[in-house]
């Protein structure tokens, strides 16, 4: 799982719905401030477990919660019942009155305060929580929440585990948090409290527009936004790893390098004969003279593509293209794999954007072909013979025999003419892709 967890809510005006249970759980703090430390390592209780599934029932997302993870390696009393408040916390504004969220998050147990209360804002000045509370209440627009959560050890290290430091964290993005929430600036307005949980401390921020209509949150605006919250808060983490990460990219390279040269000085020394890829160029080529469309490859008819393609992948099937193609991936699943487990299925040559040029190479050997043939490559069949009307059906069938015979003689005439000529542009081809693998 990610080191940095971020969650975005959104609430529209007047849609608040009523949850009595989980309102009375977080309004009481039922078994999670008044646990005896005694009980914290046993068993979650059949009681927390009911309420565990309803959780996951109601809002499947906690799944992706730091306090989930916990609880799934250890499903103890302790761990089961900070998933509970957390879940139910970071739901809040969902069931109940939207002013009960400030409160909440301003006044809960661990909340960091100054003075009375934990909440601040992009100003010094002091804030009234009643008066926020209220404001929030009577807001009429759209409203947004956005939680931020790390593991202790990463928020220790990296100096978040004050309010102080998220506060002027949180200051410094209200530029992007603005453009993100599609907010002008100075209709901005946002609270935020700091909860200091012993293993996962979080950040609770409300987000809305003092124009009531302004405001919207696009997936595009979420990713973007979490990238940026991500690469600021783990910046001297992330140099290092971008420096150590070019030092291994920098000695794969270098080892993959050889062994393509390798592979490559073999594919140099060799002629290439492979009819049924010369056959595909010459149809190509026919293909091509034939059409009016521009000659590249995203001009073409779909059917002409499809034939490239094909082409392109009868191409990979060569042991020494294969065997290129293979170290590409394995060079760049190492360098995915220090970074993250998910890591894209392998994919048919003809399909990896990577190698998109290779399919305008192919257009240009099959034009070629007949560029150096000389002639017209426009292939019709022999004239029919025009029959007279008293014709037998015995002289029609002969007639068209006949006709099938030139057609098949002109063809393979046709085909062999250009042999030559295709099976060097096979090799070249394959050469050209070896050069691409070496460059890449």
């Amino acid at each position: 799982m990610a080191n940095l967890i971020t969650k975005f809510k959104f609430y529209k005006s007047n849609k608040s719905k009523t949850r009595g249970n989980y309102l009375k759980y977080i309004a009481t703090r039922d078994g999670v401030e008044k646990i005896d430390k005694i009980k914290y390592d046993l068993p979650a209780t059949d009681k927390q477990k009911k309420l565990i599934k309803n959780i996951l029932s109601d809002y499947p997302d906690s799944k992706q919660m730091l306090e989930y993870e916990d609880y799934l390696k250890e499903s103890t009393v302790k761990h089961a019942s900070d998933f509970i408040t957390r879940a139910i916390e970071d739901n809040i504004l969902g069931f109940s009155e939207k002013g009960i969220y400030a409160d909440y998050i301003a006044t809960r147990p661990r909340a960091e305060r100054s003075g009375s209360h934990g909440l601040f804002s992009c100003i010094d000045e002091e804030i009234n929580l009643s008066k926020v509370s209220r404001e929030i209440s009577e807001h009429g627009g759209n409203m947004w929440t956005m939680i931020v959560s790390l593991r202790r050890e990463d928020a220790e290290r990296l100096g978040f585990n004050n309010a102080s430091r998220w506060r002027d964290f949180i200051r410094s993005k209200s530029d992007e948090i603005a453009e993100a929430f599609g907010i002008p600036l100075s209709d901005l307005k946002w609270y935020g409290a700091f909860h200091n949980e012993t293993y996962h401390p979080h950040v609770h921020i409300i987000i809305y527009s003092k124009d009531e209509s302004k405001g919207y949150l696009s997936k595009q605006g979420v990713a973007k936004l979490r990238s940026s919250l991500a690469n600021k808060i783990f910046e001297d983490e992330a140099l290092h790893s971008y420096e150590e990460k070019g030092r291994i990219r920098d000695e794969l390279r270098s080892e993959w390098r050889e062994m393509v040269a390798e592979i490559m000085k073999k594919i140099s020394s060799k002629t290439y004969e492979n009819e049924e890829i010369q056959n595909k160029l010459i149809e190509l080529s026919i293909r091509l003279h034939n059409t009016k469309a521009k000659k590249q490859y995203g001009y073409l008819k779909k059917d002409v593509k499809e034939l490239i393609d094909f082409i392109v992948d009868l191409l990979a099937e060569d042991e020494d293209i294969s065997k290129l193609y293979d170290l590409w991936y394995e060079e760049k699943y190492k360098i995915l794999r220090m970074y993250t487990d998910n890591v894209p299925p392998k994919k048919r040559l003809s399909d990896n954007e990577e190698f998109k040029s290779l399919k305008n190479d192919i257009i240009r050997e099959a034009l070629r072909i007949s560029v150096n043939d000389g002639g017209n490559v426009k292939y019709t069949p022999p004239p029919k013979k025009k029959r007279k009307a008293t014709d037998s059906d015995e002289e029609k069938s002969e007639h068209k025999s006949e006709e099938k015979k030139r057609y098949k003689e002109q063809k393979k005439e046709y085909y062999q003419s250009r042999k030559t000529v295709s099976a060097t542009s096979v090799t070249r081809l394959f050469k050209g892709i070896a050069s691409m693998f070496s460059s890449k």
